[in-house]
């Protein structure tokens, strides 16, 4: 365990190092691409070794299950899911299951993700000895660092790239200390929530879940427009095709604090509410929100209910 006091500002200036709470699932089978393939929005018929894919599992109803980040390497997937979700996305892939050649296995006891972010993220990792340089945006690729065996996964985070280092439990305490050595500044659960809204990156539960459709958080980057069937494709179709989505995730910039849930209120009329909140680095205050349609536009003036003094600015959200 690192000794090194928690950096706010590492993610915004140089390489923060996270320890992230996910669900991670190992996938094998050869019919697990093609049962993900017709379960989720976006197109698996392929996935190459050594590269990565994101798609939304989605319900009958087009709500969201989870947003599932997929690895290919070593003939299998790696499977990260929203914190405490590994288990229900199990649960549904069986469910799906009819004799096809798939199998699940929860790792996330004994896998830990380590995720390195920031404008000098790469530089670090390439200190460390990690074949940083080789590896593509959404790719992953096997790595030793500290002396322990480890998986490198580059990928997309807000406006940035960022690294998530897959290393077993026993050895994550010697990737931690020489990515530190190497540079890296550790940064706390709520430095890293700060990012993830000043980012506008939506998460399981806040700005999606089973209460609304990958469309409203502006998940359609994970969406294929032009695959075949999946689970909920119809009524995303529709939203879709008819302009039927009701909210929208908006960028939030606060004059002040606000709780979580406070509503929005735009010309007197509700428009949305607040789904994240963080006090930033700064000390200025940015959140996330879900926003009727009609309001959800850059520049938008909003109040707080039940906030005296607050206003809010709505911005297009830039992450992903």
């Amino acid at each position: 365990m690192s000794s090194a006091p928690p950096s706010p500002n590492a993610l915004h200036t140089g390489a923060g190092l996270a320890s992230r709470e996910f669900g991670v699932l190992w996938v094998r089978g050869a019919d697990a691409l093609d049962l993900l393939n017709r379960l989720t929005t976006n197109k698996l018929e392929t996935l190459p070794e050594g590269l990565s894919r994101v798609t939304v599992l989605t319900n009958g109803d087009g709500r969201v299950v989870d947003l599932l980040h997929l690895g290919a390497l070593d003939g299998g997937l790696w499977c990260l899911t929203s914190p405490g979700r590994a288990e229900p996305v199990t649960e549904w892939l069986d469910t799906y299951t009819f004799g096809e050649d798939i199998t699940v296995a929860s790792r996330t006891d004994d896998v830990a993700v380590l995720t390195l972010a920031g404008p000098h993220a790469a530089e670090v990792l390439a200190a460390a000895g990690a074949p940083v340089d080789a590896l593509p945006v959404d790719g992953l690729a096997h790595a030793n660092i500290g002396g322990a065996d480890c998986v490198l996964w580059s990928y997309a985070f807000g406006p940035g790239d960022a690294y998530y280092v897959l290393a077993d439990a026993a050895g994550a305490p010697a990737v931690r200390a020489a990515l530190e050595t190497a540079g890296a500044e550790p940064v706390d659960a709520d430095a890293w929530e700060a990012y993830r809204i000043a980012s506008g990156v939506p998460a399981y539960g806040a700005e999606y879940g089973s209460f609304n459709n990958p469309l409203e958080a502006r998940l359609e980057w994970a969406i294929s427009d032009d695959k075949g069937c999946y689970t909920g494709q119809e009524v995303i179709a529709r939203l879709q095709t008819y302009r039927k989505v009701q909210r929208l995730l908006m960028a939030v910039r606060l004059s002040g604090p606000a709780p979580v849930g406070a509503a929005l209120r735009a010309d007197g009329k509700e428009a949305g509410a607040l789904t994240s909140v963080a006090a930033q680095p700064d000390g200025s205050w940015a959140a996330l929100a879900l926003v009727r349609t009609a309001h959800a536009q850059a520049g938008v003036s909003c109040t707080v209910d039940g906030v005296l003094g607050v206003s809010a600015s709505l911005q297009d959200p830039s992450g992903g």
